[in-house]
């Protein structure tokens, strides 16, 4: 009797060799349908663990790709708030550079809409000067923006702003003389000049 079968009669195959164990000339086939059945078995039990190992292998891939996916979504996480706020940082230096162009540009435009305001007298002959009297200086050389009256010798300023004055004023020997620019009936700035009788006896003997 041969024990060659499909698997699907291995059970009943092995019953039947063992019920038949005691006939000789069957013993070989027997001997080689157990070895066959055990090789058999070792092999599904090493496709078995391949499976498994498989299936581990699988899911080692997939929870390393959550591992990393997750990784990457908290880098991606801290980079976005580094870049909101290097956007800050630039939306606020941007907004300082508008204010001070603002600035400049207002400063800019007062000075082109400022008038230029300047002027320049003198006068060809001397004469004595009462008390509190103005001196006018007649000849003009500059009115820039007609603030000076050569008539009255009054320079009323055209706009609001920071004016600089100066005066030159010579005397004769032996006078005494007293200057000074009003604002009003401010006294601004005062000068005064007289020759001593020490000055004047030398002035005298150079003659």
């Amino acid at each position: 009797m041969a024990c060659n079968y499909s698997l699907d009669t291995i059970v009943f195959l092995t019953v039947l060799c063992y019920s038949t164990a005691s006939e000789p000339d069957i013993e070989p086939d027997c001997l080689k349908f157990k070895y066959d059945k055990q090789m058999l078995e070792t092999m599904v039990r090493i496709e078995a663990k391949m499976n498994q190992w498989d299936k581990e292998k699988e899911n080692f891939k997939e929870n390393m790709l959550e591992l990393r996916k997750a990784e990457m979504k908290r880098e991606f996480a801290k980079q976005n708030e580094q870049i909101g706020q290097i956007l800050d940082d630039y939306k606020k230096i941007r907004e300082e550079l508008n204010y001070i162009t603002a600035q400049f540009e207002k400063v800019a435009g007062n000075f082109t809409k400022t008038p230029k305001i300047a002027f320049n007298a003198y006068t060809r002959s001397g004469r004595n000067y009462d008390n509190v009297q103005t001196i006018v200086f007649p000849d003009v050389l500059l009115n820039e923006g007609g603030g000076y009256d050569k008539i009255t010798g009054m320079f009323t300023a055209p706009v609001t702003g920071l004016y600089y004055f100066s005066v030159h004023i010579c005397h004769e020997a032996a006078k005494f003389v007293v200057a000074a620019i009003v604002h009003g009936h401010t006294r601004v700035a005062v000068t005064s000049e007289y020759e001593t009788l020490k000055e004047l006896v030398a002035r005298s003997w150079l003659r």
